[in-house]
């Protein structure tokens, strides 16, 4: 019995040595007949193991399909061998692909959030004082500007900003307006700290017949006289601008006999020492000083006489600024305002008078 089994034994060794022969044999077959390849599509090298025989078998095993306008290298009835190099390509330039140059150009999308400190800007407020005169002014409040921060999320791609969006706005401290005190004390009646001394004219002086007195018309001369400004033209700008009224207020701050505005005011204390817009001969010097400036400007941009009048007076009119880009530089050159003033200025040399 115990012989029996040993047999049995010996018999179920010698079966799985066979086996394990045969198998080794197999898988050493199967590892002969396996080739490596380098396989080049559009470009896009790897390096496949294959058992395939051919290169039709190898497109199948790797689920590759060929379209009219791919090439393939060598053909489809070509033997695999070891180390081989296939390649599928096209000369159509619509399946030619560049991976590296797309992603030389591709520029990936980051978005961030930014803070950015802007200023507040202060305002400039007018308040009405009963205790000054009319025609005077003065700062009681200097502006300074406030600070705010602004979030905003900012989208880049690459360092180009492709999309900006406000997120929110923080005041870090307020705007405090500037506070400028104007007068509203009507005093018409205009005294004088020092008596006005009337310059001696020269025989071109005319005296003429409207609602100016004689000694204020010598002084208009004699500041006409001083600033190169014909003296009939700053009559006509009196009367077109007042009526000779000299405690005239106009509706938009501006005072006087010439109607001088409140924001030349400063300027004007300062240039000509003028203590009040609403004395005549105070307003007389204003007058003829900023129609001689105009003209200076017309002088600028023109030659010709006639037109430099009308340039300083439409400029005494609307500011020279607004005229020059509103008018001139687009070829309007009269105004009703110029056309009035120089009818007024004939009118007074051919009749005298108004």
């Amino acid at each position: 019995m115990k012989e029996d089994k040993a047999y049995v034994l010996r018999k179920a060794l010698v079966i799985i040595t066979v086996m394990l022969i045969f198998i080794t044999a197999g898988i050493s077959l199967v590892a002969m007949q396996i080739k490596t390849v380098t396989f080049n599509y559009f470009g896009d090298i790897k390096t496949i193991k294959t058992l395939s025989i051919n290169i039709e078998s190898f497109l199948l095993q790797n689920k590759i399909k060929l379209s009219d306008d791919m090439i393939l290298s060598p053909t489809k009835d070509t033997k695999i061998k070891n180390n081989m190099e296939i390649k599928i390509y096209s000369n159509k330039e619509i399946s030619k692909i560049d991976t590296l140059a797309m992603y030389a150009q591709y520029k990936p999308v980051v978005a961030k959030i930014i803070e950015v400190s802007e200023a507040i800007p202060f305002v400039e407020e007018q308040v009405n004082n009963p205790t000054i005169n009319r025609g005077v002014s003065k700062i009681s409040k200097e502006g300074t500007n406030g600070e705010k921060v602004i979030k905003y999320l900012v989208k880049y791609a690459g360092e180009t900003e492709i999309y900006k969006a406000e997120l929110k706005v923080d005041t870090k401290t307020e705007a405090q307006n500037k506070v400028i005190e104007v007068g509203t004390k009507l005093n018409p009646v205009v005294s004088r700290t020092a008596p006005v001394i009337i310059p001696t004219v020269d025989s071109g002086f005319r005296s003429y017949n409207i609602k100016l007195p004689v000694d204020q018309q010598q002084y208009a001369y004699s500041m006409c006289q001083k600033y190169g400004v014909q003296y009939e033209l700053l009559l006509a700008v009196m009367y077109k601008e007042s009526g000779y009224n000299s405690g005239s207020i106009g509706g938009g701050n501006s005072y006087g006999l010439c109607q001088i505005h409140i924001s030349n005011h400063t300027n004007l204390r300062n240039r000509l020492g003028i203590s009040n817009f609403l004395d005549p001969y105070d307003n007389i010097k204003a007058g003829a000083y900023m129609l001689s400036l105009y003209m200076n400007s017309g002088r600028k941009v023109s030659s010709d006489a006639g037109t430099i009048e009308v340039y300083a007076l439409n400029s005494y009119n609307m500011g020279e600024g607004s005229y020059f880009s509103n008018c001139y530089s687009k070829g309007i050159v009269d105004r009703s305002y110029s056309n009035s003033a120089i009818s007024i200025k004939n009118r007074l040399i051919n009749n005298g008078g108004l």
